[in-house]
């Protein structure tokens, strides 16, 4: 028997342009009516997604399986643009089905910027029922474009063309002649065996020009954080003044991971000197390899809270497989 297509539109966020304002749950009459008539529009929240958090995309994430066990054959999120890309990738690292979830960026600026999110609105839809689709984990739409989830970054927030990106590599797909064409495959994350049920307290501590000290400090004395990010120089180094600070998190087995600041960045043992990542990683600094530091965050958020030992989280930051229920990788 043939599955019917039914698309869920969750309303995610607001929407609005500097010249225009839309109602959210209008959108269905801007898209042409054979596709109007297989998205059924969901009102989930309405708050801007700055306003979002890690708890409650793991609610979000919930839901989407929910929607599938309901017989959705798509997902397409409509939230803001501020932390999409995070939304996207922790989403994407909870997502086991086969069914496409695409984020549209619908919040761009004046007349212009309406009508190319609406093209995103209408590219999302069209990529959401094509069988390419399948298997390729979370998708974002913007620019007419689809990036994978895992690589794509804000590069220009009052673009009306080019607010994300994807590092190096360039979309997974696009809208061509009013069809969707992907273009090169992209890959899945390694899935962990638990699912959270909570996200534990992960912080990022970036360095800076002599700075950061007070705050990694703050931190290690913190009774609740449960994860911190060291966001370094270059390769993954960090100023000598917090090596006290850091060593004192991880005497309290508190885990500590290392990833590069700069924007294409990855750690590499290339010095021996205090603070180094070399050093670091001596001390048991586990490191995010090519992560940036917000991915960094919510893949350690979700291993701790999925019950990673140490070891455990060493791999799942790397993208290894950690899906064997052995004492060696889960408490």
């Amino acid at each position: 028997m043939e599955t019917k297509t039914k698309l869920a539109l969750l309303l995610a966020g607001s929407f609005s342009t500097q010249e225009d304002n839309v109602d959210p749950c209008s959108l269905l009459d801007c898209l042409p009516g054979d596709l109007a008539k297989l998205c059924e529009p969901i009102d989930w929240s309405c708050q801007p997604s700055s306003h979002y958090s890690m708890p409650l995309m793991l609610e979000m994430s919930n839901m989407f399986d929910s929607l599938i066990e309901q017989g959705y054959t798509g997902i397409i999120v409509v939230s803001g643009t501020a932390v999409m890309s995070e939304m996207a990738y922790m989403a994407d690292l909870l997502w086991q089905h086969s069914e496409p979830v695409i984020f549209a960026n619908l919040l761009t600026q004046g007349r212009v910027g309406l009508e190319e999110g609406l093209k995103n609105l209408n590219c999302s839809v069209l990529a959401a029922l094509s069988h390419e689709a399948r298997n390729r984990g979370v998708l974002v739409c913007s620019s007419g474009e689809l990036f994978d989830a895992a690589e794509v970054v804000m590069i220009d927030p009052l673009s009306q063309d080019n607010v994300f990106q994807s590092t190096g590599k360039g979309s997974v797909g696009k809208i061509i002649n009013g069809e969707i064409r992907f273009v090169r495959p992209n890959g899945r994350p390694v899935f962990l065996l638990r699912r959270p049920e909570r996200t534990p307290v992960v912080e990022i501590v970036t360095a800076s020009l002599g700075g950061g000290e007070k705050i990694i400090a703050a931190l290690a004395n913190d009774k609740e954080i449960e994860g911190v990010v060291l966001s370094g120089f270059g390769t993954g180094n960090i100023s000598p003044s917090w090596v006290p600070h850091v060593r004192n998190l991880i005497r309290r087995r508190i885990p500590v991971a290392i990833v590069s600041r700069c924007f294409q960045g990855q750690v590499s043992r290339t010095g021996l000197y205090e603070g180094s990542f070399a050093k670091l990683t001596e001390m048991g600094v586990i490191s995010g390899g090519h992560l940036s530091s917000s991915q960094a965050r919510i893949r350690m958020s979700l291993g701790i809270g999925a019950g990673l030992t140490e070891e455990g989280l060493k791999l799942y930051l790397l993208n290894n497989p950690v899906d064997e229920e052995t004492p060696e990788l889960y408490k």
